[in-house]
């Protein structure tokens, strides 16, 4: 704004209930590497679901919302081998979050890093033993929710993409309307970008070196976790 503005003009654009005056700052610099480790964690979560997806078959490890409508279809077209499969998925998963959660309350400040370690692990596992790979990989994913919930005071999902996409419009609604006070809804629209990049890269693998595809994940995960040991402000 110019000097010789006109002082309404200049009083309507400062003034304390425009809708740019009332924005809060992007979070600090000091919040960029945890919202880097959160990014990393979402990657991972896409890498695996996308190899699990093409993999096993059309079954996600990580998308339950794509299980319980594969579920549904199951149950009615009678398909009770599937039926079987969907219901241990589901039921592998909702134990993975109970069990990550578990740690993550035993490990304390150092929950984040204890449970990368132990995703790593069951990526591994599910590499080295493929009769255990569905169940490994499910419960991997499951654990891996209980990693982060939240940075900087910002809400945010690892493996549910529909949520995030739901802050991210939410965030833009508010923007439209003048109401939103804040920026960190783009930090979700980053998020779903960082789950479709690990989602590419997991489908890339599995065309062209399959074999290396659950190492790969396994080690991403394990330098995640020395990584999360020299991030703060996440929770």
């Amino acid at each position: 704004m110019g000097p010789r503005a006109h002082p309404r003009r200049a009083r309507a654009v400062h003034g304390r209930n425009h809708p740019l005056a009332r924005m809060k700052p992007l979070p600090p610099a000091s919040l960029l590497a945890a919202f880097g480790l959160v990014l990393g964690i979402v990657a991972l979560a896409g890498f695996v679901d996308a190899y699990a997806y093409g993999h096993f078959q059309g079954l996600f490890v990580s998308f339950m919302s794509g299980n319980t409508t594969s579920l549904g279809v199951a149950v009615a077209h009678g398909d009770h081998p599937k039926l079987r499969e969907l219901l241990g998925v589901l039921g592998l998963f909702v134990g993975g979050v109970v069990l990550g959660a578990l740690l993550g309350q035993r490990a304390g400040r150092g929950a984040t890093p204890a449970i990368l370690g132990a995703v790593a692990a069951l990526l591994l596992l599910a590499h080295l033993r493929p009769a255990l790979a569905v169940g490994a990989l499910t419960l991997g994913m499951g654990v891996l929710n209980a990693a982060v919930h939240e940075v900087g005071g910002v809400k945010v999902s690892l493996t549910f993409v529909t949520g995030t996409l739901v802050r991210f419009g939410t965030g833009l609604a508010g923007l439209l309307s003048g109401q939103r006070t804040s920026w960190d809804w783009l930090w979700q629209a980053t998020l779903w970008l960082g789950f479709l990049a690990g989602a590419l890269a997991g489908g890339g693998v599995l065309v062209q070196r399959p074999a290396a595809a659950l190492p790969a994940a396994a080690a991403g995960a394990l330098a995640l976790a020395v990584a999360a040991r020299r991030v703060r402000g996440t929770q």
